[in-house]
């Protein structure tokens, strides 16, 4: 399964409170028409999915944004596993550096 998922972790600035957001930007290279990358906690809870609507520009890199609830997250260390999904692909394989670039992470204000 590890090669098939890739590991980010981000250290926080410190601990979420439970009823705090976390915003994660993510930045993708150029996608194949109908893929997908999957975005899940270490605990397997579903955040979300970065999915490109038409074709994107060779040259691109586009930003999707998720969030995540303070409640979801221990400490102050976040650790997020990706996998991707081919257009016809049931499938899921580890993004690479050039498909998924990078994924920053900030405190959503209330």
């Amino acid at each position: 399964m590890a090669d098939q998922q890739r590991r980010i972790v981000i250290n926080l600035p410190r601990a979420p409170r439970p009823d705090e957001t976390v915003g994660l930007n993510i930045v993708t290279g150029p996608l194949p028409l109908g893929a997908e990358i999957r975005f899940r906690t270490a605990s397997g809870r579903l955040i979300g999915s970065a999915i490109p609507f038409g074709r994107t520009d060779p040259n691109s890199q586009p930003v999707f944004q998720l969030s995540l609830a303070g409640r979801y997250i221990k400490g102050s260390r976040l650790e997020i596993l990706a996998d991707m999904l081919d257009a016809g692909s049931s499938l899921p394989r580890a993004p690479t550096e050039q498909e998924l670039v990078s994924v920053t992470a900030w405190f959503v204000p209330q």
